[in-house]
């Protein structure tokens, strides 16, 4: 059996791959307060579910034993299967279904595979989402084909964008802010713990359409 350590080291590592902080990967899987760091030979049954529910690509020997990869085989929907050539590039980035600051560069070194299939632009970006406030409609984890915009007139209110300011990059869905909607709109999250943001239009340096939510799963 798996020393402490071992599982311990084990789970970190999992967590810095996600990019998030040991105490964002309690919250989410509804776990206490230094959990990681108190782990003890095993991991019950109850809280294992939880984290496999909230992370499905974890592999579950792995994380207890050692043994096999970080990440079960990926199941995808996708019909074509990723090649290195061509289509729509994948980076290895993501986007904050939140309010996590995160600079975005498009870089050729970011870039893992490409996904050729029908109805999808070659012009778009697939980036990785990250957080809860886009749940359901986007949830942590999924995979997402972004292409630009730029002209803040050619914005279609009610879709789901990329937003780009100096602080963050965030995914949202655009409404129109009434009362001035020259200067500013209402950025709005799908899941409703998640209150509205009013913000001005001139701090949006850089606009992406979400044009598709992706069943892809990746193994890095």
């Amino acid at each position: 059996m798996a020393t402490d350590t071992t599982i311990k080291q084990r789970l970190k590592e999992f967590i810095g791959i996600q990019r998030i902080s040991v105490r964002e990967f309690e919250r989410r899987c509804d776990l206490g307060n230094s959990f990681v760091n108190h782990i003890g030979s095993t991991i019950g049954a109850d809280k294992m579910e939880r984290i496999l529910q909230q992370f499905p690509t974890l592999n579950r020997q792995w994380l207890l034993t050692g043994e096999g990869d970080m990440f079960v085989t990926p199941i995808t929907d996708v019909p074509t299967p990723i090649v290195t050539t061509q289509g729509t590039p994948i980076y290895n980035m993501d986007a904050t279904c939140g309010e996590v600051s995160r600079p975005i560069d498009f870089a050729q070194e970011q870039i893992i595979g490409y996904v050729d299939m029908p109805n999808l632009s070659k012009d778009a970006a697939i980036i990785r989402a990250n957080g809860e406030s886009m749940k359901a409609k986007i949830n942590d984890g999924d995979w997402i084909a972004v292409r630009e915009i730029y002209d803040m007139e050619d914005i279609y209110y009610g879709m789901i964008y990329l937003i780009l300011t100096n602080e963050y990059r965030m995914l949202k869905y655009i409404r129109k802010y009434e009362p001035d909607e020259d200067n500013y709109v209402i950025l709005r999250s799908e899941n409703k713990d998640y209150d509205d943001i009013k913000m001005r239009k001139s701090k949006i340096l850089r606009l992406y359409v979400v044009e598709n939510i992706l069943a892809l799963k990746i193994q890095f």
